[in-house]
């Protein structure tokens, strides 16, 4: 008999949890219903500080501190400076790294975007990234990194075929230009696009006017530097 009586107390006890579980539930969902996610995360911290163990404030504010995102960048430049712009959370402090080191800091606008001029580069390829930061120094993660590569060296152009003032004869009114350039280099002839081998070399055969022909073929590399040089081709019948 006292084994049954302890049995049926177990068994109380077993549904008085099981029924302050379900009402928990309903009331974590009518919080939701009535009043919102806020409303549940008041009720959180106010079940935390009865129990004695408040989160810090700097751990809430580090959660709603999204990283910016910055726009992409030209992939190469001959130019020394750049600007950088890309979009933020309203009210906080970017910081710009260039190479891994700070380079400024600056508000994010109030229509979520920034715009940060003149960002000095160095020869070579240069990395950028970015942070968000708030007023108790939280700060959050790190943005995408874009890179972006500066140099104003002008491509090597060598042309050697067909030399300066060369003169044609015959039925034939074509010149083959023969030249070397660099890597990740274009090449026109008078605007006309010339086919660079894996070696680096060229030859395009180039149609011929009667009389004197000016022929600029120009050198360009991802970065905008440009080499030039000019041959005179005259052809006669």
């Amino acid at each position: 008999m006292a084994f049954s009586r302890l049995n049926r107390l177990q068994d109380r006890k077993e549904k008085r949890r099981l029924l302050l579980a379900v009402v928990g539930i309903i009331t974590v969902f009518a919080l939701i219903l009535l009043f919102g996610v806020k409303a549940l995360i008041g009720f959180s911290l106010l079940v935390d500080k009865l129990r004695g163990t408040t989160p810090t404030t700097s751990q809430q504010s580090q959660l709603i501190i999204l990283p910016p995102t910055i726009d992409p960048p030209p992939t190469a430049t001959n130019s020394a400076t750049i600007s950088v712009t890309g979009k933020g959370q309203t009210g906080l402090t970017l910081v710009l790294y260039v190479n891994n080191s700070e380079f400024k800091k600056l508000a994010v606008k109030e229509d979520g975007t920034f715009m940060v001029a003149n960002v000095s580069l160095t020869n070579g390829t240069n990395t950028i990234s970015a942070k968000l930061t708030d007023a108790k120094d939280n700060v959050s993660d790190l943005s995408n990194i874009v890179s972006v590569t500066y140099g104003n060296t002008p491509p090597r152009l060598v042309i050697s075929d067909p030399t300066d003032n060369t003169t044609i004869s015959g039925d034939l009114n074509t010149v083959t230009v023969n030249g070397m350039t660099d890597d990740n280099v274009t090449v026109t002839i008078n605007d006309r696009m010339v086919v660079i081998k894996t070696d680096n070399s060229f030859s395009y055969n180039y149609p011929l006017n009667e009389g004197d022909n000016i022929l600029n073929i120009v050198a360009t590399d991802t970065a905008g530097n440009q080499t030039t040089v000019q041959h005179k081709v005259t052809y006669h019948k």
